[in-house]
């Protein structure tokens, strides 16, 4: 029996396990000096679609060895600071359940129309939401009441204290490296998070009748080649177990009833914020 259960992911696979390699070095060999911004930003575009590539994980395991993905789901927090866990709460059964706003608070201010002003307050706020509240949720259903479905509560408390226990290492390694380096990133990945959630939902009617409306789809080449087909949302949002591969056919084939509004041809990639800032001011966003 193979291993994968597709053949396309393992390159993810393997970027996967190659990732706290890559991450945690400066721990062993030091950042170089006069050179710590630097050796941040290449580390993190060595690793930036790590997330994206943990959020396909939890939708579609890529192997069907039980150990090897949670090895997967380990490697892949240590290096973002999100766990296996927290994505099947607040995004799994969350998300994609609508019982999000447990887990964002978003308020409708916010996500009426984009903004600079609208997508910072939703980022800035929410990412501390995204970050405690599914870890509360583990202590609560998993310590004090040992829920397994359909989530191993319990499971998902020690995996977060596994990750704690990370970052208390690397405080004791060189507490500097981790305050300089390391949360940073964390917190990097938490924010861009949010900023793509809000690209992906400002302006929808998430509780509209008409299922074709409650997300946004960047028709970015670019984009869709970089993070997985991660811009045909809609098509995610209708069958979330789907393969990443088959996204483009999906979106293809119900494009015709998605509004226009939702269709957008922007990249959304976060290093393009100050360009979508400017579209917007043009009305473009």
């Amino acid at each position: 029996m193979k291993l994968l259960k597709h053949e396309r992911d393992f390159p993810n696979v393997i970027r996967a396990f190659l990732a706290p390699f890559i991450f945690f070095w400066p721990y062993i060999f030091g950042l170089p000096e006069g050179y710590e911004l630097l050796t941040a930003i290449i580390v993190y575009f060595a690793l930036g679609d790590s997330n994206y590539i943990l959020h396909l994980h939890i939708h579609h395991p890529f192997t069907r060895s039980r150990p090897v993905n949670m090895a997967l789901d380990l490697c892949l927090a240590s290096v973002t600071g999100m766990t296996a866990s927290n994505w099947r709460i607040q995004h799994l059964h969350g998300h994609h359940r609508g019982v999000e706003l447990l887990f964002n608070g978003s308020k409708d201010w916010e996500i009426e129309k984009y903004s600079p002003l609208r997508a910072l307050s939703y980022c800035l706020r929410s990412m501390w939401l995204t970050f405690c509240r599914p870890f509360m949720e583990t202590v609560r259903k998993g310590v004090l009441d040992a829920v397994r479905q359909p989530i191993n509560y319990r499971w998902g408390f020690i995996e977060h204290c596994l990750l704690f226990t990370l970052v208390l290492l690397l405080a004791w390694i060189d507490a500097g490296i981790l305050l300089l380096y390391t949360l940073p990133l964390y917190v990097l990945t938490y924010f861009i998070t949010r900023y793509v959630d809000y690209l992906n939902h400002y302006g929808c009617n998430e509780d509209s009748e008409n299922k074709y409306e409650h997300a946004n789809n960047s028709l970015s080449p670019m984009f869709n080649r970089l993070t997985h087909n991660f811009g045909y949302h809609t098509a995610h949002h209708l069958i979330p177990g789907a393969h990443w591969t088959a996204l483009p056919d999906i979106h293809r084939r119900i494009e015709h009833r998605i509004p226009e509004r939702c269709k957008k041809p922007v990249n959304w990639s976060w290093v393009l914020i100050p360009y979508h800032f400017y579209l917007s001011r043009l009305g473009r966003m």
